[in-house]
């Protein structure tokens, strides 16, 4: 076998809940849907003198990309891949789904990596079955990015929901410059609290989600990059609704369902 190829789209938040801490992590309640004009594809290639998956090379559609960077962070994460398959090889990467956006830009290219690595195995005659406490021990984002389509994610990401539900709606997607830095957003939105959220309507459903979107991140996320403000309040103008996707800085623009 040559190569196996996958492909994972980037994800936005329709709605983004708040709901407490566990540790040092947030609990979440949300409705994700996939974005198909981004996505990250990654091509496995098995090497039997190989006893860990390695980054070969990385590639981005995108502004900024900084490679050794991308690989600091990936290569950890194939390792992982390569102890729960057994298998070893090296991985390239074709990133379409921008960082710091709030789109799944991290957890993408990881959940591309793992559908080629497990396909491989499949193909080969092997076990691929995963758990969402595996998923979820590669990224937060992982396990929805991972199973795909539309769902409800709960808890740090382990509690995973398919919502059998069609989505009609043409997203509009833009990105602030600036980005957003996750790690900051939540600290600030803890130095906030939360409290004024608690009795706001939590989405169980794409039709909730659309009537009634919130992101609980957003102020924290404007205070940290006000340029998210701005681009929130033009789509806004824009569209009937805009929310921002993930901690940010990408802002999600679509006009209400029609009865």
């Amino acid at each position: 076998m040559e190569s196996v190829v996958a492909r994972v789209y980037a994800k936005i938040n329709l709605s983004l809940a708040v709901t407490g801490k566990r540790g040092n992590l947030h609990t979440l309640d949300m409705i994700v849907c996939p974005y198909r004009k981004f996505f990250d594809e990654a091509e496995f290639v098995p090497r039997a003198d190989m006893e860990y998956i390695t980054l070969q090379n990385a590639e981005s559609s995108f502004y900024g990309f900084k490679p050794h960077i991308f690989a600091e962070f990936f290569n950890p994460k194939l390792k992982i891949i390569s102890e729960k398959f057994g298998i070893g090889g090296v991985v390239n990467v074709k990133k379409g789904v921008p960082l710091g956006a709030g789109l799944g830009g991290s957890s993408a290219s990881v959940a591309a990596a793992l559908k080629a690595v497990a396909d491989c195995v499949e193909l080969m005659g092997g076990s691929a079955e995963t758990s969402d406490e595996f998923l979820l021990s590669l990224g937060s984002d992982v396990p929805c990015m991972y199973r795909g389509g539309v769902c409800r994610v709960r808890g740090v990401g382990e509690i995973l929901t398919p919502l059998d539900e069609v989505i009609t709606e043409d997203f509009c997607v833009k990105i602030a410059d600036g980005g957003s830095d996750t790690i900051k957003c939540y600290a600030l939105f803890d130095e906030y609290g939360g409290e004024r959220y608690a009795n706001l309507p939590i989405a169980d459903s794409v039709e909730a989600a659309l009537r009634f979107p919130r992101n609980d991140l957003t102020e924290a996320a404007i205070a940290l990059n006000p340029k998210i403000g701005e681009l929130l309040k033009s789509m806004k103008e824009e569209f009937e609704i805009a929310v921002m996707s993930g901690s940010g800085s990408a802002v999600v623009g679509f006009n209400k369902r029609k009865n």
